[in-house]
């Protein structure tokens, strides 16, 4: 004989809570934690790629700032060849350097040029060194790293 509740789930639709399908908290409560660490995973994973954005960022500014002093230094070597000294270019320190009318706080740059390398008359060895540190993490400041291009110079009479 059904009960009178038992009868009233059927009416209603439901079944009753005898071998009922469904979840129990506990399972509710393990799925919820699985999920949870494949989220905390995956936002580990955004952090790590935009690290890596922002360090590729960094180094490509980097390697444009030494490209640009060495285009200036071939410049004026096709100009005046003796003229292309590092001495008309001193070392320029952190928030110095402007490229654009752009400040670049961020970076320091070096130039060196040897005359007359390995003996090769007529010639300029430059080195453009531009260092950087790069912002890493939750915007710690890493050791400082560095982009250095050299060219080598002749003089075209």
């Amino acid at each position: 004989m059904l009960t009178e509740r038992t009868r009233l789930r059927r009416a209603a639709g439901r079944s009753p809570r005898r071998g009922a399908a469904g979840f129990t908290l506990v399972e509710i409560l393990i799925a919820g934690a699985v999920i949870g660490l494949g989220l905390v995973g995956v936002a580990a994973g955004f952090l790590h790629g935009i690290g890596g954005l922002e360090a590729g960022r960094q180094q490509t500014t980097a390697t444009f700032l030494a490209e640009q002093r060495i285009e200036q230094l071939k410049a004026r070597a096709l100009n005046d060849f003796a003229s292309a000294s590092a001495a008309l270019h001193p070392d320029e320190g952190y928030g110095s350097i402007s490229s654009q009318g752009r400040p670049m706080a961020g970076y320091r740059r070096t130039v060196t040029i040897v005359d007359a390398p390995g003996g090769l008359a007529d010639t300029k060895l430059v080195e453009v060194s531009v260092f950087y540190r790069p912002v890493v993490g939750f915007g710690v400041l890493a050791d400082e790293r560095q982009v250095r291009l050299s060219a080598l110079l002749t003089d075209r009479r």
